[in-house]
């Protein structure tokens, strides 16, 4: 599993218990809320699934961490093959058998059913498209009481008004260029005060832009429909919403039993609505009549949710908290055989800071490498030099020239050798040009893998070998300055032990 699937996989199911405690935090803001307005009510639950939407990409983004590309190094120590790379562990595995099996499913199965989800969505928008589309043009005393009621709420957005025989209810449908619909069957159940109430409410609808906020409610319950807390709260809002309307319809009209009695009459003969829209005949209709009529509910709320949700979130607490030990746990020991690892000691004396550059014979006393531009700033006339052949031949010089061009990314440097080699120009030699000499410092052989995450130092016992940290300095191709992290005589695994990232104490056999 890459890093980025484990991490969307690890905040899909931190999401089950995060979600579950912004549910019970809800649920006591609602308790206390009970007597306010259905205003603050509303936005607390808005703001309580704007806060679970966010939670898995904030989890997601602190569990990823991409690994480190390695550094290329100049030049690394002869390696042996490594037959235990095949053994080698890709990562720590510390979860439980049905936590690790849980976690490998929840992306594919979490990707498939917002597939469904999104299937269900786009059907449902295309039928509120198609009523919107298959409508009819009312008569001009409705969009004369439409006009006044929008001039009544300042609404100034062009509002579109179609009758339907297919809408049920009356329904907003639209964002940038909302439509009202209106039941056919409405027009002959409702009394001219109790149309204008419930036009009113459509255009509360239309004002506090509902649509849009319903639209991001049904793509929040889509991308985690999974989690239970995610619809109850989106009831809750949808609720809230409808009693925010409800309100302002009231205000408006100013005649609430009125109003009450239309909704009752919408309720008879409504039987389906569109999901993506926003009506006025949803929501507890009977909790809304009893408040616009002034009766109150007596019944208490039960208990039941709020001591399920407090049980689930204390269950999924204590497994997240197992799984964080898990996941902290020494990671076990690697066998790794001795064969195929290069170790070096920790030595104390002069280094010598080099530069390695390829380059050509240009006749049996010299030579020129083509050292890299950045380098090449530390190369000056005078500091000593050798050249290699491929057949292993030798030879000492000095630089005596360094060119003031840069020629695809180098630059031309002149080494006059001190003993000509029996070699014709043209072959191809391997350059070492000694910059400068650390005194007294610590240094080991390059490590031939990245050393950010550490080195292996091999324990006392000579049979284990533990990751430590080291910062390293400047050196040259086959030695490097130990600045932290080791001692004189330490002895340090030099291979590349990128594969073993994530352990940190292998055994050597």
């Amino acid at each position: 599993m890459t890093a980025i699937a484990h991490a969307i996989s690890a905040a899909l199911l931190h999401f089950v218990w995060q979600g579950l405690a912004v549910s019970l935090l809800l649920w006591l803001a609602l308790a206390a809320q009970r007597n306010s307005s259905a205003r603050l009510r509303y936005a607390t639950s808005c703001a309580a699934l704007a806060i679970m939407a966010a939670l898995p990409f904030i989890t997601a983004w602190i569990i990823y961490a991409p690994a480190r590309r390695p550094v290329a190094r100049a030049a690394q120590p002869p390696l042996s093959p490594d037959p235990a790379a095949s053994a080698a562990p890709a990562g720590p595995a510390f979860l439980p058998q049905w936590m690790a099996t849980l976690e490998a499913w929840a992306l594919p199965v979490w990707a498939a059913g917002v597939l469904i989800c999104a299937v269900r969505l786009i059907l449902s928008s295309r039928y509120a498209s198609r009523l919107a589309r298959t409508g009819e043009p009312p008569g001009t005393p409705l969009l004369d009481t439409v006009s006044r009621v929008a001039r009544r709420m300042n609404v100034a957005r062009p509002v579109r008004l179609f009758l339907s025989t297919a809408a049920d209810s009356p329904a907003v449908i639209g964002f940038l260029r909302p439509a009202i619909l209106v039941p056919s069957a409405s027009l002959l159940n409702l009394s001219a005060s109790q149309l204008e109430a419930v036009l009113a409410h459509e255009l509360a609808h239309i004002r506090r832009h509902d649509y849009l906020a319903n639209l991001l409610q049904t793509i929040a319950e889509t991308l985690f429909f999974y989690q239970p807390a995610v619809w109850w709260v989106s009831a809750r809002i949808r609720d809230e919403r409808e009693l925010c309307c409800d309100d302002l319809a009231v205000e408006v009209c100013g005649d609430a039993i009125g109003y009450a009695r239309a909704l009752t009459q919408l309720e008879r003969f409504r039987v389906l609505s569109p999901q993506l829209a926003v009506h006025g005949a949803g929501g507890r209709l009977l909790h809304r009549i009893q408040r616009l009529t002034g009766v109150r509910d007596e019944q208490p709320a039960s208990r039941a949710p709020a001591a399920l949700a407090i049980a689930v979130a204390v269950l999924c607490c204590l497994m997240n908290v197992n799984w964080a030990q898990a996941q902290q746990q020494p990671a076990p020991d690697a066998v790794v055989s001795r064969e195929a690892i290069w170790v070096d000691t920790v030595k104390q004396g002069d280094l010598a800071v080099g530069v390695r550059a390829l380059g050509k014979l240009t006749s049996t006393g010299s030579a020129e490498l083509n050292v890299p531009e950045p380098q090449a700033e530390e190369i000056r006339a005078g500091q000593s030099a050798s050249v290699q052949l491929r057949t292993k031949a030798t030879a000492s010089g000095t630089v005596s020239r360094v060119g003031s061009q840069v020629v695809n990314g180098a630059v031309s440097v002149t080494v006059q050798l001190q003993q000509p080699l029996d070699a014709s120009a043209g072959q191809e030699v391997d350059g070492l040009i000694r910059v400068r000499t650390l005194q007294n410092v610590t240094y080991v052989g390059r490590p031939a893998g990245p050393a950010e995450d550490g080195l292996f130092k091999v324990d006392a016992d000579g049979a284990h070998a533990t990751r430590v940290n080291v910062r390293l300095g400047e050196g040259s191709p086959n030695s490097v300055q130990v600045l932290e992290g080791l001692q004189q005589g330490d002895r340090v695994i030099l291979s590349d032990m990128s594969r073993y990232k994530g352990v940190d104490r292998i055994t050597l056999q």
